[in-house]
């Protein structure tokens, strides 16, 4: 059974929020509300809770500024944001869960199942917490994707990602330099994630970069510049060969 503790400085968006999860998680046994984010360290190391709920934007400290001044940070975060697109999207490239204000109950459901299927409690550490907030802070070119796998975590900006493959929850990634991670998320959630940086899914199984494609064969094939040959579904051949005639 769970423990959750819910950061946010607003009391009727904490109250429902509480309520949702009383009445829709029953995984979760233990919910305490904090409405004033000074007194959020403290309870955290009295609570020692498995989720947190974390408001982002509250007087006094910031989520961000609390999270930076615990010395452990042995929970996983579930954000809670009213932010704009840019800043769930700089959310999202750190391999952070959020939801979006007003809590809609299927999300949060969502959420905290994700939380139980993971093999393990995604800790937040110093390296994803400094990847959000140069996300936060960057131009949307310069966005670093963190990639959880079990070695750890792995950053890398969109133009460093030649294509990715889909191993059944996992997916592959292989990068510009040789390199290879397997990271602990579909191939669908980075679909969303890098599509607007010219990445095009050509097989359920991969998504490439448009930008590192030398040419299409004969047979249907994507022959990338380092040599790697990737195949192109029949239903998605027509809708490869018009966005890569508009590159």
């Amino acid at each position: 059974m769970l423990k959750a503790l819910i950061i946010d400085d607003e009391i009727r968006a904490s109250d429902a929020l509480r309520l949702m999860l009383e009445r829709f998680t029953p995984q979760v046994s233990s919910i305490v509300v904090c409405n004033d984010a000074r007194q959020a360290a403290e309870m955290i190391r009295t609570l020692q809770p498995q989720l947190v709920f974390l408001d982002i934007k509250m007087p006094h400290l910031s989520g961000f500024d609390l999270l930076r001044s615990l010395p452990n940070r042995d929970f996983k975060v579930i954000f809670t944001t009213a932010f704009n697109e840019f800043a769930i999207k700089a959310i999202r490239f750190s391999a952070f869960d959020y939801l979006l204000k007003p809590v809609d109950v299927e999300e949060l459901m969502a959420a905290v199942n994700r939380y139980e299927n993971a093999q393990k409690t995604a800790h937040l550490n110093d390296e994803l917490l400094s990847n959000m907030i140069h996300n936060m802070n960057a131009v949307d070119q310069n966005f670093r994707l963190a990639l959880s796998s079990r070695e750890g975590v792995h950053f890398l900006e969109p133009h460093q990602i030649l294509y990715c493959e889909a191993l059944s929850n996992y997916t592959r990634f292989y990068t510009t330099d040789g390199r290879q991670f397997l990271a602990s998320r579909t191939l669908g959630d980075y679909q969303e994630l890098l599509q607007p940086y010219s990445f095009i899914r050509c097989h359920k199984s991969s998504l490439v970069n448009r930008r590192y494609i030398a040419y299409v064969d004969h047979d249907g094939f994507i022959i990338m510049k380092d040599g790697s040959k990737l195949e192109v579904s029949k239903r998605r051949r027509a809708e490869v060969m018009k966005l890569l005639a508009n590159k």
